[in-house]
């Protein structure tokens, strides 16, 4: 390696050509951060030039003024060609001056100043009689990269041409015209603007230095353009990504091939939208950045983070025998189906999932989809059944707040199972690995879990607000979904949708409860507040007044959100689980009951919606609900008892069937409610049925230490399985009270209930 200081004149005095590699990255240099900057030390420079030569005495050591770095290494001589040498680094900074040099020529062209005009010209051009005629771009003292070549040869067309640019809006151009229109002004205000001219032409020439690094043919050129960027554009890692990948081209005897595999296959990823820069968590990162940390996770097999991407992608190519030509063909068909992917119809599952995953900013699961729908061997079907097990899968760990620590691993996994398998039976491969994990961090929540966590737990406080939300958001898609008329789909993302509480938070003034009402309703009420069944989306939000008014008030204000299914259907009107409502008497008050009642509703739906492991190869959208959805919620005075609830039984376990002997020796009941007192029933989950007859029969109870005959009906079609109802009349009057939750014991051929 040898390195020097040298004049720009010495730069582009010799007949030689600056070759920009195809691994470099295009122009990119803009007005404000370099155009700018580089005319200012220019044209101050060019002025302290002219008060040096105004000076009758002199500079005893006239100045010189510091461009930037270039490294250069030269090319092999080929018959018939200039010598030329490949600009490792420093390519913006050349094209620009002769950029620059090109504008400064047609301004003294304009003008009419022949010997300037041809000063300028011997820094363009070099001289015809040691060009060859079958290679006429030898002519320009830089070549640079296809994508910029036209552009380019327009800056440094012939003096006199009135041909019109190619792309006014190519970066080249435009600095052409900056450069002319702020040199022509700058030498008209001289008093004599041909000596300007020359002043500014010695100046660039003589005064103006470079570092100038010459590599050894021995020298690695990918060691110095990691290291060296200075004063210019952020390389972004793709940028060594390609520049490492064009270099190993070359090394593998490609070179013939290297024009179309940047034009054909890296090109689009050098423009928007790749280099625009997207969050992914709190952080912004250049989308061909993120789909390069994608592509090489599913290429290796293990994580890629943006922050390591070119280190590890350098080792990976190294310990490889991969084709660079194949690489980049393979990248470009991730590219194009990471774009595709994201511009599917909104009904579509993976556009519904990706609009789900964007509301917590989750990203894991993406190199496992990309995989998926960039390998044509893999059938649809086999996509969608993926994509609807890892939209639950994601679901019911964020409703049920589950932890997302160990995501990364995880999917990873799941990804070497979908590579691993038959394309044939991708999907059905995510789904087994998915319901194949055991760990807490890990686990596909079952029917019996997620129904207790939505049903059970005050949702509104624990769980991530946005995952909340896309919830809501999609219980109300799959309500629309269900009717005639078109609507378009909401979106998590949607701005001005808004979680709004039916009961207030602040209910004491405008919702008491009965004057005689003890201190257990208030806590009852209480209890209600931040359940599944008090929360519905509005289209805007309320004001604290508004939201804060008597049931008579809200129920207007709501009305008007009436196009949302989900104040229509389920708060407006009743529900399918409140069948012994009127629309009109439901619409009438809202109360702990109602909301209880609603809950077991939009339950059922989400259990219809997010299928579970047991389902997951049936669409989500289509598939029955696997568990009739109770509402058990656990009593203020017991936290622990939904937890023990979901240590007893697990609904995926074959064990569970109704009649086993190993079911644990007791279980629980559904929450009673105010209507299951007016009627005089219990309800028993599907969980807790395997204590009773499978068909239906009159069965011995001890209620509270009170005997009891009660009938019981399991429910068990025709078209699904619902909660078990024991009807126990008025029996049960005075023993059980609205709230309970009670134990279920199996005692001989007596079943115990407790609370």
């Amino acid at each position: 390696m040898q390195a020097g200081d040298v004049s720009l004149g010495k730069v582009f005095a010799n007949d030689h050509q600056n070759y920009i590699p195809l691994f470099q990255r295009p122009y990119v240099w803009d007005e404000v951060d370099n155009w700018e900057p580089l005319w200012d030390d220019v044209r101050k420079a060019s002025v302290e030039v002219e008060q040096e030569n105004d000076d009758t005495f002199g500079a005893s050591t006239p100045r010189t003024y510091f461009l930037g770095a270039i490294v250069s290494q030269a090319r092999r001589q080929m018959p018939r060609r200039l010598s030329a040498s490949n600009v490792i680094d420093g390519q913006q900074r050349l094209t620009t001056l002769q950029t620059l040099l090109s504008a400064a020529r047609w301004v003294a062209h304009a003008k009419g100043y022949t010997t300037v005009t041809g000063k300028f010209t011997s820094l363009l051009e070099n001289r015809q009689e040691t060009i060859h005629e079958a290679h006429p771009e030898d002519v320009y003292k830089v070549w640079p990269l296809p994508q910029d070549n036209h552009a380019f040869r327009w800056v440094l067309r012939p003096l006199g041409s009135t041909d019109g640019p190619p792309r006014a809006d190519h970066k080249i151009v435009r600095a052409f015209l900056w450069f002319q229109d702020h040199i022509g002004s700058w030498v008209s205000e001289a008093r004599d603007p041909e000596i300007r001219l020359e002043t500014l032409f010695s100046t660039l020439r003589d005064r103006m230095q470079l570092v100038h690094i010459v590599l050894d043919r021995q020298d690695d050129p990918q060691v110095i353009f990691e290291a060296l960027n200075h004063r210019g554009v952020a390389l972004d890692a793709a940028d060594l990504v390609k520049n490492l990948l064009f270099q190993t081209v070359e090394e593998q005897g490609d070179h013939k091939r290297a024009d179309d595999l940047l034009m054909d296959g890296w090109l689009p990823l050098d423009d928007t939208p790749w280099r625009d820069e997207i969050t992914t968590g709190r952080i912004k990162r250049s989308r061909v950045d993120i789909l390069l940390s994608y592509w090489l996770t599913i290429r290796s097999g293990q994580e890629v983070l943006v922050d390591h991407l070119f280190a590890d992608f350098k080792i990976w190519l190294s310990s490889g025998e991969a084709s660079a030509a194949e690489v980049i063909g393979d990248i470009r068909q991730h590219a194009d189906t990471f774009l595709a992917v994201q511009h599917l119809a909104e009904e579509h599952p993976l556009s519904i999932l990706l609009d789900r995953m964007s509301a917590p900013s989750t990203t894991t699961p993406w190199p496992t989809l990309l995989f998926l729908y960039a390998h044509p061997s893999i059938p649809d079907a086999q996509r969608e059944l993926a994509v609807h097990a890892i939209d639950s899968f994601l679901m019911r760990r964020g409703m049920c707040g589950l932890t997302s620590a160990d995501y990364n691993r995880l999917f990873l996994q799941v990804l070497i199972a979908a590579k691993n398998s038959d394309p044939h039976r991708a999907g059905e491969a995510v789904v087994h690995c998915l319901s194949n994990q055991t760990a807490p961090s890990r686990v596909w929540p079952s029917n019996d879990m997620f129904e207790r966590a939505i049903t059970g737990d005050p949702i509104y406080k624990s769980v991530y607000r946005a995952r909340l939300k896309s919830f809501l958001v999609g219980i109300e898609n799959h309500i629309q979904s269900g009717k005639s008329e078109p609507r378009l789909r909401l979106s998590s993302a949607e701005k001005r949708l808004n979680i709004e509480h039916i009961l207030p938070q602040s209910w004491e003034k405008n919702w008491p409860v009965h004057a005689e009402a003890d201190e257990t309703a208030k806590l009852r009420r209480a209890s209600r507040l931040h359940r599944l069944g008090n929360l519905t989306l509005l289209t805007s939000k309320l004001n604290p007044a508004l939201s804060n008014k008597a049931w008579a008030s809200k129920r207007k204000e709501l009305a008007k959100h009436s196009l949302l299914r989900l104040n229509a259907l389920t708060v407006l009107s009743a529900p399918d689980t409140a069948q012994q409502y009127r629309d009109e008497q439901w619409a009438a008050a809202w109360d702990e009951e109602r909301i209880d009642l609603r809950t077991e509703q939009l339950a059922i739906l989400a259990l219809k919606i997010w299928a579970g492991p047991q389902a997951a190869s049936e669409p989500a959208e289509e598939s029955e609900s696997v568990l009739e959805p109770s509402v058990m919620q656990a009593l203020a005075t017991e936290p622990g008892l939904l937890q023990m609830m979901a240590e007893q039984v697990d609904p995926s376990d074959e064990n569970a069937a109704r009649g086993s002997s190993d079911l644990p020796s007791y279980l629980m009941t559904q929450v009673v409610t105010e209507n299951d007192l007016a009627v005089g029933q219990i309800r028993v989950p599907k969980a807790s049925k395997g204590l009773f007859p499978e068909q239906e029969a009159l069965v011995q109870l001890e209620v509270e230490d009170v005997d009891i005959e009660a009938s019981w009906n399991p429910r068990l079609g025709p078209d699904r399985e619902r909660s078990g109802v024991l009807k126990l009349g008025r029996a049960m009057d005075g023993l059980v009270y609205a709230g309970s939750i009670l134990r279920i014991e199996a005692l001989g051929d007596r079943l115990i209930l407790s609370s």
